[in-house]
């Protein structure tokens, strides 16, 4: 029997209202309204030891015993000659310490040790006791940080105001000691005792907020609700050779920041995605061509992103230079988007991926700890899933295998990156209307336009077997502007599933795509998949997102693959899970209502919506209704 199209949109109607409802249940806590800053800063520079620089010490008990513990060098002499000076045990009293009584431009050193930062647990900060899970606001932050982060640097005085004045926090610099990134470790973990045991200790690491010039260098965050290090809101940045892992949402997380480097990072077993910067300052919002950058808002290189539900991330991560960074073993490799509404800078536009490699995110962490009753990620208690020792439980849904995703983006450029041995897609391109953002009177079709994919290495491992992508690229056919050229594919040629477009995947000479609306259908046929929530609805009945794609034909073994790397114990006491699979064994270069910004139930109902719209054109296509 045929089904008349009224019934058919009554069906999809009904099955986007339950997508919206499954979204409804925030996975983090609400943000306050934020802002840009106004970009008249820079990115700063590590400081090394000096006598003459201010500089407060941290310790632990233990510390002596680490640095004794050293192998003989620079590093050894440094700590014993700071070890002495040590006057804090715990790191929030030094940074309150330079807040009232030192001056801008202070160094706090960190010693060996593992930091619980006792003081700011809920039943040690009275302050807390009135905190109900609602917006944090800037004067919350300041007077009270620890409703939400274990380490606050509050770096603005004006507490009333929009305009930063900076007080002694601003340009403050914490450094860990140790030999590794791993010998000083911010860990959260879970409450030990009373009604609450079980339960996330705090939901943030350590957050600089309006605090311009901020460095933080060679320390390890682990064990968070959200984020294990999260900058907002700051103008001058500098996040290198730190470690975040075992965190249920982000790793690192910037958000409405500018003038940043994220550098020589490792992040692994996050919930949501290793790094993040969401709703980066919009600095090309004006630029109408696509490719290198002149300038950016946060540049990101020498990283590891393995391990996580997302490798990176980022709602309206806009003017972000990604390269020379290794994306691998996620369930998803480096996912872009414009659905979250009350984001600054939206839509996304002008992300630069250069040098890096992509390669084998085909994790299946929904099916291995998601779903089934006896699931660890739906045990009550957050201290019984297995965090810490190797279990994600992704808070988004996206296609088990893809190694990049842009979900309604503008103008970015993916050129010269080493893609392979994704099992599902290598790149995958797709149409987000404005009304998602809640932008109804805007032109709907804002997005995806302008893309340039060029001069890719596509299913070539650098141990020289082949190792192909399920498909090289996977696209909707919408958008004007979006280009393939120069991409150089192991298998001979360049794969996808383009049905529509003239000519198949459009060149950039001859301008790239004409198709302003695309085949809406391959976007309709993804509405069940955003009804999952982790929670509620792990299996999404007619999903295929999270059924683990198959073995491409003609992909060869790399030598010593098939390695999972160990979990680490997220106690502070191992080293990070780094490796494993079919990772390359080259190394890669070292150069110096608001929900949180999170891809993960806040995208859920915006999902619901795009599905929803692009079946409805794609039905009103059909029947006449629009030309």
């Amino acid at each position: 029997m045929r089904v008349r199209p009224s019934r058919l949109l009554s069906a999809v109607l009904a099955g986007c209202v339950l997508a919206l409802s499954a979204g409804t249940a925030a996975l983090a806590h609400e943000e306050r309204d934020s802002e840009f800053p106004d970009g008249s800063g820079s990115v700063p520079e590590h400081r090394p030891f000096d006598e003459s620089t201010p500089h407060v010490v941290v310790c632990k008990p233990g510390s002596r015993r680490a640095i004794a513990l050293m192998p003989a060098g620079p590093v050894r002499t440094l700590n014993e000659a700071l070890v002495d000076r040590c006057r804090f045990q715990h790191i929030q009293a030094a940074v309150d310490h330079v807040e009232k009584n030192g001056v801008r431009g202070t160094n706090i050193y960190v010693l060996p040790g593992l930091y619980r930062e006792e003081p700011s647990w809920d039943e040690n900060a009275p302050c807390t006791d009135d905190y109900d899970d609602g917006v944090v606001d800037y004067p919350l932050i300041v007077s009270c940080g620890e409703v939400i982060n274990l380490v606050t640097i509050a770096g603005d005085s004006t507490v009333d105001t929009r305009e930063v004045d900076c007080n002694a926090l601003c340009d403050l610099q914490i450094e860990g000691t140790g030999m590794r990134m791993e010998d000083v470790v911010l860990h959260g973990g879970f409450k030990e005792s009373g009604p609450e045991k079980g339960d996330w200790i705090k939901h943030n690491g350590m957050k600089a907020d309006r605090a311009d010039g901020f460095v933080v260098r060679n320390m390890t965050f682990e064990v968070f609700r959200e984020n294990a290090l999260y900058v907002h809101e700051t103008d001058g940045y500098l996040i290198d050779r730190v470690n975040t892992r075992h965190n249920d949402l982000y790793g690192i997380l910037t958000f409405t920041s500018d003038h940043g480097v994220i550098s020589n990072c490792d992040a692994s077993y996050n919930g949501d995605s290793g790094i993040y910067p969401g709703s980066a300052a919009d600095v090309n919002a004006d630029n109408d061509k696509t490719g290198p950058l002149t300038r950016w808002a946060v540049e990101i290189f020498g990283c590891k992103s393995h391990h996580n539900a997302l490798g990176f991330s980022g709602s309206a991560g806009n003017s972000v230079y990604f390269h020379d960074n290794d994306v691998f073993q996620n369930q998803a490799g480096y996912v872009t988007d414009s659905f979250v509404a009350d984001h600054p800078g939206m839509p996304q536009d002008h992300a630069w991926l250069t040098g890096n490699r992509i390669f084998a995110n085909n994790n299946n962490y929904v099916k291995q700890f998601v779903q089934g009753d006896d699931a660890p990620c739906r045990r009550e208690k957050p201290a019984d899933r297995g965090i810490g020792q190797g279990t994600v439980c992704p808070a988004f849904p996206v296609p088990v295998g893809t190694g990049i995703l842009i979900a309604g983006g503008n103008h970015n450029f993916v050129d010269q990156n080493l893609i392979y041995d994704n099992w599902r897609a290598g790149a995958k391109l797709l149409w987000v209307p404005a009304a998602i953002r809640g932008e109804v009177a805007a032109d709907q079709y804002d997005t995806s336009n302008d893309n340039h994919f060029t001069h890719n290495r596509l299913g070539f491992h650098p141990a020289g077997v082949t190792q192909p992508n399920g498909l090289d690229f996977e696209w909707d056919e919408q958008g004007l502007g979006n280009c393939w050229q120069g991409n150089v594919p192991a298998t001979g040629t360049v794969t996808s599933d383009v049905l529509v477009h003239p000519g198949g995947l459009p060149d950039c000479d001859s301008g790239g795509s004409v198709l302003k609306t695309g085949y809406t259908l391959k976007t309709a046929m993804m509405a069940s998949c955003a009804t999952y929530n982790r929670d509620d609805e792990p299996d999404p009945p007619g999903c295929d997102w999270f059924d683990s794609p198959a073995e491409p034909a003609g992909r060869q073994a790399a030598p010593g693959e098939g390695g999972e790397p160990p979990a680490g114990s997220g106690d502070g006491t191992t080293p990070p899970a780094g490796g494993g699979g079919s990772q390359p064994t080259t190394t890669t270069p070292v150069a110096a209502s608001r929900t949180l910004p999170a891809t993960g139930a806040a995208l859920l109902p915006a999902a619901a919506g795009l599905l929803l719209a692009g079946t409805v054109l794609y039905l009103r296509r059909r029947n006449g209704a629009v030309s």
